[in-house]
């Protein structure tokens, strides 16, 4: 198969739109004199991917149309007939069982010698006998064709097809299955395809002719339409026709339905499928006489709590969608789903047809709440065409006309709240040149802007302003419109250049290489690297950020995709929480990683982006073994890795000091400070955050802030000679309070020490009720060693008297002791 017929996604986690589009459907809206590889070429370079050809199956031969001439009862049976038939060449004897068949029908005749694949078997026509009367061969009903589904009536052929006609010609068709890329809501129809094609081939769009037969009665006076939500809804018409007849479609329109994947079912709905499928406008058809009031109301601040919808799923309504109600109860969820009390059955007589522009992002927070996606729902949500809606519905009467008959009701309803202007596009020929690497003269550029509907306006030597048409929701930038001019210029036209000079100053980058070796380091320490996202929900944002600050702290996005994904994150916190928890649920319980990513905040006037590290520890420290056995992370843990971690670039000297943030538990967590400077933070996390996930057990984290760590990071480190000379240890514990830091009490000893003291360590830390409620045992080991000479004890002593006797006094002063 070739290589344009088939194109797999590698990303899947684009949101790519499938499409099935028919041959013959484009050919209707544009001539196409170009073979199927060459076609699906145009389009992929076009940015329209063909994914699969399908040539639709046809598993007949020698079927041909036919005339009966005539239809006598058969002699010796109650329900089958015996037909004159004509092939064009000869007048054929036939039984038929089929209750429609008539004088002056045309009709599919399978030949003697014909074959059908019917029910999975092979049949062959041959010259039969029925009840004694001889058959020289069978109409055949759509499903022995294949065309269909099951049918009880044989197939009636329109007249236009001459006799003798071979309808394997007829019925052959080829299906184009294409993947649209998120961008592409205008091309989500036939009609459009055929748009994109026009501008790609340079070739005229068509649209088919016809014409309406209005009746006297107004649509004023049958229907009255409030558009309350003028917001969600910037436009709603909608026409009406009366005493049409609800059935079976005839075969063109099954036929088209079939190939573009919907499932026909019955000639009203059918026609507003394929209005969605071929012109890209959503419609939805409503049974008159089941509009209360004949009023119909488009709000979202309805009164009514639930509705049944088409799928017979009783759904509630939550405040604030959009809904279509009429005086007395709710009827459809606004471009997403009907509902089953106002729907089209075949005992409807007259029909209402809604045609209306609903902003995108109405339906899908809709369809977001209601959990379903349909055809309507994706178009809306892509964006429509407002300016199309007219000519869209008044094609949709003439074909609903067409196939159900009735009387069209004059004039229509039509509610709109903005003119739909173009939109105005300031464009540089210079720029355009200068990104696609090309030599368009300007009459160049007009062109392809004008065989895309836009035009050009206001033109100067270097620049011009293009009016874009509404419905191009994917064009607002300049840059928008080069990226066209060169989707449709051909990108295979666009010649292949070599760039002078290739620089890449990320490698000489000196926080690239300092998030390189941060990583590395933080890798050879067992933990993993996890990747999260940087857009986090709103209910994250506030769990997570600290209540001292203002609430315009965080950044919230204009126009979320989603409302989990609408926040930009101002710590790493949340999503290394998302990692937990799901590791957690799947019974990964033991876990320890870190994240480098970027953090957002907003500070006065000022939108800042930094970079971060963020630790996270839970569980064991280790797999399981049966000596040493394994041990829960702690405190001193997470404290660990940010002190090697510092150690590891010099940075000298860092201290941790109290805190009271409110994500970390009230007694285990300290600021980590270098030089007066505050560079992150650590701690145990608040028990909340544990039982909101539905996590049993501690969780401890650590986040640095790369901006303010860096200046204190030394690119070299002293090297120290080794000392020759023995040393000698001392032993030192003191009573405190509970409440007063070991940190504090370090820093005092180091702030009256000498050179002789190289080491001071915490040796133990002792709690009892006889030493006194609220009051702790700390046991210091210091050491000391004179760098030139062996050290005597009589010095080590009296150094080691001075150093207690002095900080004593200052803790005595700081009434620290009492």
């Amino acid at each position: 198969m070739q290589i344009w017929y088939k194109i797999y996604k590698l990303n899947t986690n684009l949101s790519f739109c499938f499409m099935k589009v028919s041959l013959s459907s484009l050919k209707e809206y544009v001539d196409i004199n170009l073979s199927t590889h060459d076609l699906c070429q145009v389009l992929t370079l076009g940015g329209i991917e063909v994914d699969e050809v399908i040539e639709a199956p046809l598993k007949f031969n020698n079927v041909v149309a036919a005339t009966i001439l005539e239809v006598v009862s058969h002699p010796n049976s109650g329900h089958l007939k015996v037909l004159k038939v004509s092939n064009g060449e000869q007048v054929l004897q036939i039984v038929c069982g089929s209750k429609n068949c008539r004088a002056g029908m045309r009709v599919a005749l399978a030949q003697i010698g014909a074959t059908l694949y019917f029910n999975d078997k092979l049949i062959k026509i041959a010259k039969s006998k029925l009840r004694g009367i001889e058959s020289y061969g069978m109409l055949c009903g759509p499903d022995e064709l294949g065309l269909t589904e099951a049918a009880d009536e044989i197939l009636h052929l329109p007249d236009q097809i001459e006799e003798g006609t071979d309808l394997k010609e007829i019925f052959k068709d080829t299906i184009l299955q294409l993947s649209l890329t998120p961008n592409l809501g205008h091309s989500m129809s036939v009609y459009g395809i055929a748009r994109d094609l026009s501008a790609l081939l340079q070739i005229p769009l068509k649209f088919p002719s016809f014409s309406l037969q209005e009746e006297e009665i107004s649509m004023e006076n049958l229907i009255k339409v409030e558009l309350i939500d003028q917001v969600q809804c910037e436009r709603y018409a909608c026409r009406m026709l009366q005493g049409v007849s609800v059935g079976p479609s005839p075969l063109w329109l099954q036929k088209k339905l079939e190939q573009a994947g919907f499932r026909s079912v019955n000639n009203v709905v059918d026609i507003g499928n394929l209005i969605l499928q071929e012109l890209g406008q959503p419609l939805h058809i409503f049974d008159y006489q089941n509009i209360a009031g004949h009023t119909l109301q488009i709000t979202s601040t309805t009164p009514f709590s639930e509705l049944e919808t088409l799928d017979s799923v009783t759904r509630l309504i939550p405040p604030g969608v959009l809904m279509i109600c009429d005086k007395e109860k709710p009827l459809a969820f606004a471009g997403v789903l009907g509902g089953k009390s106002s729907a089209v059955s075949n005992k409807t007589s007259d029909v209402l047809i809604e045609a209306a522009y609903f902003i995108p992002q109405s339906i899908r927070k809709s369809s977001k709440w209601l959990k379903t996606k349909t055809d309507s729902s994706q178009r809306f949500e892509k964006g429509t065409d407002p300016n199309f809606i007219s000519k869209a519905l008044d094609y949709a009467v003439y074909l609903l006309q067409k196939v159900a008959g009735g009387k069209i009701v004059k004039g229509t309803i039509d509610k709109k709240t903005s003119s739909f202007s173009p939109k105005k596009i300031i464009c540089r020929p210079k720029r355009i040149n200068h990104i696609l690497g090309t030599q368009l003269n300007p009459s160049d550029i007009f062109r392809i802007f004008f065989s895309a509907g836009m035009h050009v306006t206001e033109q100067s030597a270097e620049q011009f302003q293009v009016l874009v048409p509404f419905f191009r929701h994917d064009l607002h930038l300049e840059i928008d419109l080069i990226e066209e001019i060169a989707r449709l210029y051909g990108y295979n036209n666009i010649v292949q250049t070599t760039p002078t000079h290739i620089s890449s100053p990320l490698l000489h980058c000196t926080a690239y290489q300092l998030e390189k070796q941060l990583r590395a380091y933080l890798l050879e320490e067992g933990l993993q690297e996890f990747i999260t996202c940087n857009l986090i929900s709103p209910d994250q944002s506030k769990k997570t950020s600290e209540n001292t600050l203002p609430s315009s702290f965080s950044i919230s996005v204009l126009h979320p995709h989603s409302l989990d994904q609408s926040v930009l994150r101002s710590s790493l916190l949340p999503g290394l929480l998302q990692v937990v928890k799901h590791n957690y649920d799947r019974e990964n319980q033991d876990l320890s990683g870190f994240e480098i990513g970027k953090i957002h905040f907003h500070l006065k006037d000022e939108y800042i982006e930094q970079s971060a590290i963020g630790i996270i520890l839970t569980g064991k420290s280790s797999p399981y073994h049966i000596d040493p056995k394994p041990r829960a992370y702690d405190f001193f843990d997470i404290k660990g890795v940010v002190e090697n971690l510092c150690a590891l670039l010099h940075v000298d000297p860092i201290s941790f000091s109290p805190s009271h943030l409110h994500n970390f538990h009230p007694n285990r967590q300290a600021t980590i400070t270098c030089q007066d400077s505050i560079i992150g933070s650590l701690g145990e996390l608040h028990p909340r955050h544990s039982s909101e996930l539905g996590i049993e057990q501690r969780i401890y984290f650590a986040e640095i802030n790369i901006e303010e760590f860096t200046p204190f990071i030394k690119q070299t480190s002293l090297v120290k000679p080794l000392i020759s000379f023995p040393g000698s240890e001392r032993d030192w514990t003191i009573t405190i309070a509970d409440k007063i830091s070991i940190g504090s009490i370090l820093e005092i000893i180091k702030a009256n020490s000498s050179s002789l003291l190289e080491k001071i360590t915490l040796l133990d830390l002792y709690k009892s009720s006889q030493i006194g409620k609220d009051r702790k045992n700390i046991t210091f080991r210091l050491f000391y060693r004179d760098k030139f000479k062996t050290i005597a004890f009589e010095a080590v002593e009296k150094e080691h008297s001075r150093i207690i006797e002095t900080v004593i006094k200052k803790l005595e002063q700081l009434h620290i002791l009492s």
